[in-house]
């Protein structure tokens, strides 16, 4: 969605036209499975999960490179809700932050703006930013598994893609492999929740250390 970020006020239409209007309980999701209590909120955009982790008295970071998108965010935010914005990009977050800074990482629809080597790498500071045990959670969009919902995953999203290219300039492409990428980064994967037609995926994945015996 990296052309969006020209438009940033119509970010929250484009996000809602992709997820079919289920966005809204994605974050839900995320934020009662979220652990606490430093989180850093990755790829945050104009801040709506991020709000809603720091609504439950977290200590929040918010992360995009996009300051257009920060300043959206840090509109939207309560003068009764402290929440640290900070302008980076996803792979340069080791400059940004000490490492073993946080609990818990949230990445919602931002692997799939990635290339395949940025991915690798985002993953691989989030392992580094992550305390023991900490808990990396990620929702994209993903390949279908089979060739028939596949089929049915290019018919629905085609046009849909196309409509909100339309009226957001909004475009994304699909991840492939998450979760193997998610293991080869050396995490857990401890939970996996998919809509019905597979093609979108929320993990939780839990930080393994070197030589763990519960390594995947």
């Amino acid at each position: 969605m990296r052309i969006l970020e020209s438009a940033p006020h119509r970010y929250d239409l484009g996000i809602r036209l992709l997820s079919l209007g289920h966005i809204t309980s994605v974050y839900d999701r995320i934020v009662e499975l979220a652990h606490g209590p430093e989180i850093l909120d990755l790829g945050c955009g104009t801040g709506n999960l991020t709000l809603r982790l720091a609504a439950r008295r977290l200590q929040v970071t918010g992360v995009d490179l996009s300051p257009e998108m920060l300043d959206v965010a840090r509109e939207k935010t309560p003068a009764s809700v402290a929440v640290h914005w900070v302008q980076a990009g996803a792979a340069e977050l080791i400059d940004h932050f000490q490492p073993r800074a946080f609990d818990t990482i949230t990445s919602v629809l931002l692997f799939s703006e990635l290339s395949v080597s940025e991915q690798t790498e985002t993953l691989r500071q989030c392992h580094l930013l992550l305390r023991p045990g900490g808990q990396l959670i990620v929702a994209d969009e993903v390949r279908a598994a089979t060739f028939a919902r596949r089929a049915i995953q290019n018919l629905v999203r085609f046009p849909l893609a196309a409509v909100t290219y339309v009226l957001t300039q909004t475009s994304t492409s699909v991840v492939r492999d998450l979760e193997q990428k998610v293991a080869a980064a050396q995490f857990r994967v401890v939970g996996r929740e998919t809509n019905h037609l597979g093609d979108f995926v929320l993990l939780e994945a839990a930080k393994q250390e070197p030589g763990d015996a519960t390594a995947a």
